[in-house]
């Protein structure tokens, strides 16, 4: 036992020491003290498992060692991983992710164009899978199934219960191509069996493309895909007989997608060496994206709608179009997601994808919003926009960023959150009352649609063009509409009198837009009808119809 300092005897004199000796002394002293905590630390690495047990190092893989080693009970080490993985990213901004295997697979697949399956849209609304739409040219359509048609059974799989969830059906529809699938079919009350050889299904991002108005060509994009320029390359194709010499590009709600889509889609806007936009971060170096030739479509007059939901590639489209002037943005403000994702394949096929740079518009302005305040706020910008009146009125847009930046032409625009419209249109509030509102949280605005349908789909489905088809169903909508709101009520939206007279027209809109597109014909149907009577593509043809779809320098 060492005494007490305190009490300890007298010291023998010390005997006398060079300098450099004590100094060589001290060195291999220090020496000795790292190799002993190296030593400690190898031990506990080894013989407890408090570090690099699963390939982290730091305090991350000593906690990680400790719970394995230590825990009171047995712990799922991967499913803690999986959970973290998460959160660490989150810490960094709002779009740096982490996908399992499979949801990659899921979003990817969404993306790329096409997937292995049996080309149809279904609906789960009763107990039984329905097909609303057989894909035109699809292993479905080949195999002879109809819209309407029943499938009661895929191969042992019972698909006639309550509660089935639209993505247990694709698990069981979907598979490798050129296999079979052997389907149990109920059309009317005949019952028979199909076998359907799985192919390609194509994923297209392109919801709608038709002649809104004589020479007019309205383009609605839900997503920017690898096939999207081959697709809009095809409506125009589609069309150009007709005379085409205007494009409406729809790009509301269109959250975004692959970068080399928008910038591929945008150079045929352009003149060639036209700067698109570019990257940059602090460990990637700026990248420019240029026109690589001449347009086929820069000369013809183009219009952009866009709204709060336009986001990312969408926002690359619509900047180089404004900064550039080569096109009026209408609509409202956009997202401001201007933040660049690569994605990193980890050993189990998941993927990071990381924010590594900025991108910027050809003005050199940064649209990325800020995230300072947390992922909570970021994700309710919207919402604050529509409190503080931005969706409304054009007087209450913020700019977060009130550096001035110059279009191709002078125009003053602004970064730091979203494209901001040439044309601002607010948002339609009339007929949005509280009972319309309820109504639309219901879901039962789908489902009654679905009945409907389903109950007189032989007679709709008679009508030789989706023109009379239309005219027809606008005819009885207001009798469809009183149906409905009986329908909602037994389903517990009780009937308001006074707010479904205000709401009436919504209704009536959404309804026959519905009934019209669960037919299974045009696939345009859908938005012809809800477009005749949608304020901000009106707006946007009124401009892009006269010369105002020019940009001008006030």
């Amino acid at each position: 036992m060492q005494p007490d300092s305190t009490h300890s005897t007298s010291p023998a004199p010390e005997a006398p020491q060079h300098p450099r000796r004590g100094r060589l002394l001290r060195t291999l002293a220090y020496i000795a003290i790292v190799c002993i905590i190296f030593l400690f630390g190898v031990f506990t690495s080894v013989f407890l498992g408090i570090g690099g047990r699963r390939g982290y190092s730091g305090k991350l893989g000593q906690i990680f060692g400790l719970i394995e080693r230590f825990y009171v009970d047995s712990v799922n080490l991967d499913s803690i991983e999986e959970q973290s993985i998460p959160f660490i990213l989150s810490q960094l901004d709002p779009h740096s992710v982490y996908l399992s295997a499979e949801l990659n697979r899921q979003e990817t697949e969404g993306l790329e164009g096409s997937f292995a399956g049996i080309g149809i849209q279904f609906n789960t609304l009763l107990d039984t899978v329905v097909v609303v739409r057989v894909i035109e040219g699809g292993p479905s359509e080949r195999a002879g199934l109809q819209p309407g048609d029943r499938i009661l059974r895929a191969d042992a799989n019972t698909l006639t219960r309550d509660s089935i969830s639209s993505d247990e059906v694709m698990k069981v529809l979907k598979g490798p191509e050129d296999t079979v699938v052997h389907l149990l079919v109920k059309r009317g009350e005949k019952v028979f069996d199909c076998s359907v050889v799985r192919g390609l299904v194509p994923v297209t991002t392109i919801d709608a493309a038709y002649m809104i108005r004589p020479r007019v060509l309205y383009v609605r994009l839900n997503k920017w895909g690898a096939q999207t320029p081959l697709e809009f390359q095809q409506a125009y194709a589609e069309h150009a007989a007709q005379g085409v010499d205007r494009i409406l590009i729809d790009l509301r709600d269109n959250g975004g997608g692959y970068l080399q889509a928008a910038t591929a889609l945008a150079s045929e806007f352009l003149n060639q060496g036209d700067l698109m936009l570019y990257n940059q971060g602090a460990h990637y170096p700026r990248e420019d994206f240029k026109t690589a030739r001449d347009g086929r479509l820069k000369n013809i007059p183009i219009s952009v709608l866009v709204n709060e939901n336009s986001a990312s590639s969408s926002e690359i489209f619509a900047g180089a179009m404004q900064d550039l002037d080569r096109a009026q943005i209408i609509g409202r403000r956009t997202f401001g997601k201007g933040l660049v994702q690569v994605p990193f394949t980890l050993g189990d096929s998941s993927v990071v994808r990381l924010t590594v740079a900025r991108y910027y518009t050809p003005s050199g302005r940064s649209i990325q919003k800020s995230y300072a305040r947390g992922l909570e706020a970021y994700v309710d910008d919207i919402e604050e926009r529509y409190i503080h009146g931005e969706l409304f009125s054009a007087d209450s847009i913020a700019n977060p960023d009130t550096t001035k930046y110059y279009t191709r032409m002078g125009r003053v625009v602004y970064g730091g959150g979203g494209i901001t419209p040439d044309i601002f249109v607010p948002r339609d509030s009339t007929g949005i009352n509280t009972y319309y509102l309820r109504l639309l949280r219901s879901g039962t605005l789908s489902q009654f649609a679905f009945t409907y349908t389903d109950a007189n789909r032989s007679r709709l489905a008679a009508y030789p063009s989706a023109k009379e088809l239309s005219d027809y169903l606008w005819s009885i909508g207001d009798q469809i509409v009183y149906s409905y709101a009986s329908f909602a009520q037994l389903h517990g939206v009780a009937q308001r009198p006074g707010l479904l007279q205000e709401s009436f027209l919504n209704l009536k809109r959404d309804l026959v837009a519905l009934i019209a597109d669960m037919i299974g014909g045009d696939k345009d149907l859908y938005y012809r009808i809800r477009n005749e009577h949608d304020p901000e593509v009106l707006r946007a043809l009124e401009c892009l119809t006269s010369a105002a779809w020019k940009p001008t320098k006030r």
